[in-house]
């Protein structure tokens, strides 16, 4: 009974182990990499989230651009949260309704925090027009900040 027991601690223990080297030597560094970072994204970890988020292929995970705006948005980088949600605007396809909705309501208060008011109308009314929540408030305050500057 004894040996029994043995022997089977060991092949519970070897499974343990061809697990672990398998995770170790497959996995894929884009996805290990795009793990980590939504980990440090959850976490409020947004400056190392970025830094995994700018080491995945765009091209094998296509929500990268907006996962990478929305690091800077937190970060308060609104000029390199704006070039992220451009890509991701650019690529309309690759997102659910309500994730491109989130995408066009922060450009929007990208645009306004960096005082391109043009540019923030269009995507906050486009935001409004896709049922953003966040939108409408986005938008009084636009034109708080248009009657402030035209008086």
């Amino acid at each position: 009974m004894k040996k029994i027991f043995l022997i089977l601690i060991g092949i519970i223990a070897l499974g343990f182990i061809i697990v672990i080297a398998k995770n170790a030597i497959f996995t894929d560094a884009n996805a290990q990499f795009y793990d980590d970072g939504w980990t440090a994204h959850e976490k409020g970890q947004y400056e190392l989230a970025a830094f995994y988020f700018s080491k995945v292929d765009k091209n094998k995970y296509l929500d990268i651009p907006m996962a990478l705006g929305a690091s800077y948005l937190e970060l308060k980088d609104y000029d390199k949260a704006i070039i992220n949600f451009e890509e991701a605007y650019k690529n309309k396809k690759a997102y659910s309704p309500e994730d491109f909705s989130k995408i066009l309501n922060s450009l929007g208060y990208c645009y306004l925090e960096t005082r391109n008011l043009k540019s923030a109308k269009y995507f906050l009314q486009e935001a409004e027009k896709s049922g953003n929540p966040n939108s409408k408030r986005n938008l009084q305050i636009l034109d708080s900040l248009e009657n402030t500057f035209n008086k």
